[in-house]
């Protein structure tokens, strides 16, 4: 790898930092997220089984993440990624995984946005712990660490940024007053706020492909953002940002492995970052609906974007 740069890494640091929060809050990936040198909420790792995160070198070998974006009661994970930072191949890639992807849990079919409800009933660290080991059960890849985010944390931090324009691609609306959803937009070019844009995210009724298009939606959200926010002035809001964060964080990452993401990242550039959706296809199994996936699709998606094998093996460069 090459060697950093010395003067203005600190700068060039906090701008990787606050691009990384944004992809957080966005619902692509909060997988490098904190302010450097903070202690994260991460205890709950250690009520986990054994097994259920590898350890990994996170400056020599590919470290695959797990975001967790939860609804407002902190049960159902409206937002689910698997995100890999590659310091080998000089890479990162985040996978969005539809909430309604078929997965087997317990023995019968669940769609991976209740896993964590249902984990959840056996106390609070279960939820996690299923979300993880249910991602791994259907990638056949690896977790090393998991970062779990609530609603409160994107509406607010969105606001803190001063709300992100966006040309909403057609009207929205959805009431459902059991998830506490309410949603109103406008078609067309406007400043979203934290709560505006929660609706974006969040809507996906009104789409023929369901999930799978608000995803698109999700991903379109995710560039503006970034576009707009990476920014010098932006900079001295990450402490705010971070307060925002603390209190509505979980991560199994220590503050060295935070930095050591931050720095990767710095390396590998943004221009360098794909994002993706994980291949599937609608489909209606015993009365429910679910998205299932495309296996062969899969495979080649595993292999050439994250760097796994037909069998599961890592590749090496």
């Amino acid at each position: 790898m090459k060697k950093k740069k010395k003067g203005n890494m600190a700068l060039r640091s906090l701008k990787i930092t606050l691009v990384s929060l944004i992809l957080i809050f966005a619902a692509v990936s909060g997988v490098y997220c904190a302010k450097l040198y903070t202690t994260p909420n991460s205890n709950i790792v250690e009520y986990f089984a054994p097994g259920t995160l590898e350890e990994v070198e996170i400056s020599k070998e590919k470290c695959n993440i797990l975001i967790l974006g939860t609804d407002k009661e902190g049960l159902r994970t409206d937002v689910m990624m698997l995100a890999q930072i590659d310091p080998e191949r000089g890479t990162s890639t985040v996978m969005s995984i539809p909430r309604d992807t078929l997965v087997k849990y317990n023995g019968r079919n669940r769609k991976i946005t209740e896993v964590h409800s249902v984990g959840m009933r056996k106390g609070k660290q279960y939820g996690t712990e299923a979300a993880i080991i249910a991602t791994k059960d259907l990638t056949g890849i690896p977790i090393h660490h998991f970062v779990k985010v609530n609603l409160k944390a994107f509406n607010d931090c969105i606001d803190e940024l001063g709300g992100v324009e966006f040309n909403v691609p057609r009207n929205m609306y959805y009431v459902d007053p059991a998830q506490d959803l309410y949603i109103n937009l406008k078609k067309g070019k406007q400043i979203l706020d934290g709560n505006r844009a929660e609706q974006l995210i969040r809507y996906r009724k009104g789409y023929a492909q369901g999930d799978l298009a608000r995803i698109k939606v999700q991903q379109d959200f995710i560039h503006a953002l970034v576009e707009q926010k990476l920014q010098l002035k932006y900079i001295g809001r990450i402490d705010d940002i971070y307060s925002i964060l603390a209190d509505n964080m979980e991560t199994s990452m220590s503050p060295d492995d935070m930095v050591q993401c931050s720095r990767e990242l710095l390396d590998i550039g943004t221009d360098k970052m794909t994002t993706i959706t994980m291949p599937g296809n609608p489909k209606t199994i015993g009365g429910g609906s679910y998205v299932v996936v495309e296996q062969e699709e899969f495979l080649n998606v595993r292999e050439q974007s994250f760097g796994y094998d037909r069998s599961g093996n890592e590749i090496k460069k």
